[in-house]
Order: C-alpha cells, then structure tokens, then sequence
C-alpha cells in the first residue's frame, strides 16, 4: 500500500540546499550537546566524591542534554525537502563534529590517522548534497513495516544467543542491530511527516511515533548490551556504519525515491569513513 502526496515544485534547488544546511546544523547540535555532556558530567557524582557541586557545570551538562534533544526538529523540517537517505547519510557528520568539539571544548587529540577519513566523510557528504535529491512523494507502508521488522527481529535472535558467541560477533551483530534501529528513526519520522503533518496532537494516535520511539529506546539499550557483553573494536564501527547506511537502503523502498549512482558513491564513502574513524 502506497501513501501518496503532492508537493510544491519552485525554487527546488535553494530550498533543498537550505534543507540540507539545516540537517547538517542539526547533527552539529547534537555533537555540542554530547560534548557539552561529557564536559560537565562531573557533577553527577560530585557528591560521591565529596566535592561542591558547581551551579555552571549544572548548567552545562543541562544545555547539553537540551541541544541533544532538539535534533529531531531539524531532521523534520529537513524532510521537508529532502529524502531521508540524505538525511540518514548527514547524521554521519556528528562523528566528525564530535571529534573536532572535543578537540576545542574538551582538548582531546585529534589523532593523525584519522584526519584522510575526515577528509573522506566531507567530501562524501557533498557528493550527497550535490545530488540535492528532493523529499518523497510517497510512503510504501508494507515496506516500512517489513524494513522495521528485519532489525528488530535480527536484535531478538542475537540478545537470545549471544552467550554462545564470540565476543566480537556479538559487537558486530549488536552494534549492528543498534544502528540499523537507531537510523530506522528518520524513516518513522518520515512517516509521521507523510501521514499526519505538522498536526502534532494528531502524532498520539499514530503508530509511527511509537515506532520512533521504540527504536530510541532499544538502540539505546541494545548498544549498551553490546558495550557490557562485546568487543568494543568491533561495537562501534558496525554501530555507526548501519546508523547510516540501513535507512539509506531501507529509503529506495520504503519511499520509493530514485536511485543515483552518486548517491551510492557518497553513502559508500560516508560509511567507509564512519568506520574507519571510530575504529
């Protein structure tokens, strides 16, 4: 079953443009907010440690935690205009922004090794704003549920039989399920967008926000299994690498966008890099 709906033809070009700045803007939020979190994280067990909880790192790890949350509201507006794969292959960005705040903000080192793949992720990323691909037109709600159902059903088989494997298969399995959830969250946004709008009241009594929400939730879980039970090596890069590259498959069906080689290139190059940075 497909969901169908027109939209504005116009200046395509700077709009979509806009879109995909503001989408970047979002991601680079989020990275402030995660630095601005482990800046301050002190404070949580400051009194544990028998020291004076300050009032301004209160206040910083609260604005990190605000911005964190803000996100979600960029990636909605951006959907507007542009195609979810876009905007799944843009979230690859905060690990870069992450890297260079945390060499401002919290004085870490950016190591050497890592900064051709930096390189690679940037250009990566304008290649897919290059193609500048316009938002969808239509939501295939079989393939949203089918595309949904595929890592949730992965994470239950692998959280049941874990104990039998390796430490490293269950961080590439894991991570694995953890990202592809965690990235299947633009396309249950998505699916908002399309089907109820900006009627936010009306967002309660869809089955999509649940699905958002679920997918929030359980990545989050999930990873956390992953960090407890597998090999961090081998957590992180499948984490970031399926953030990014299953909503930008599952996309081709779920919304029925055409397919451009550029795109392929850039999504390639954005997950190569993602995993290569956080290895």
């Amino acid at each position: 079953m497909a969901i169908r709906f027109s939209s504005a033809g116009g200046k395509q070009i700077m709009t979509s443009l806009a879109a995909y700045f503001l989408a970047l803007f979002g991601n680079f939020i989020l990275s402030l907010g995660f630095s601005l979190q482990k800046k301050y994280v002190s404070w949580l067990s400051a009194k544990r440690r028998g020291v004076r909880i300050k009032r301004s790192e209160i206040i910083g790890w609260l604005s990190g935690f605000t911005l964190m949350n803000l996100q979600p509201i960029f990636n909605y507006l951006a959907l507007g205009k542009i195609a979810p794969n876009i905007v799944a292959a843009i979230g690859g960005s905060n690990i870069v922004f992450t890297i260079i705040l945390s060499y401002f903000l919290l004085g870490e080192r950016i190591p050497a090794g890592k900064i051709p793949w930096i390189a690679l992720m940037a250009g990566s990323l304008a290649l897919a704003g290059f193609v500048g691909q316009e938002s969808s037109k239509q939501f295939q709600v079989e393939a949203f549920w089918t595309a949904f159902f595929l890592p949730t059903g992965f994470a239950m088989l692998v959280l049941l039989g874990n104990r039998k494997m390796t430490p490293a298969q269950v961080g590439i399995f894991l991570g694995s399920a953890a990202g592809a959830l965690g990235g299947f969250m633009v396309l249950a946004l998505e699916a908002l967008r399309i089907t109820r709008g900006s009627d936010f009241m009306s967002w309660i009594f869809s089955p999509y926000l649940y699905v958002y929400i679920f997918c929030g939730i359980s990545s989050f879980l999930i990873k956390q299994v992953a960090f407890e039970r597998g090999k961090m090596s081998a957590v992180a890069p499948s984490f970031y690498g399926l953030l990014v590259l299953y909503p930008s498959v599952a996309t081709y069906f779920v919304s029925s966008v055409p397919l451009h080689p550029q795109q392929i290139l850039a999504f390639l190059g954005i997950s190569v890099s993602i995993i290569l940075i956080s290895l």
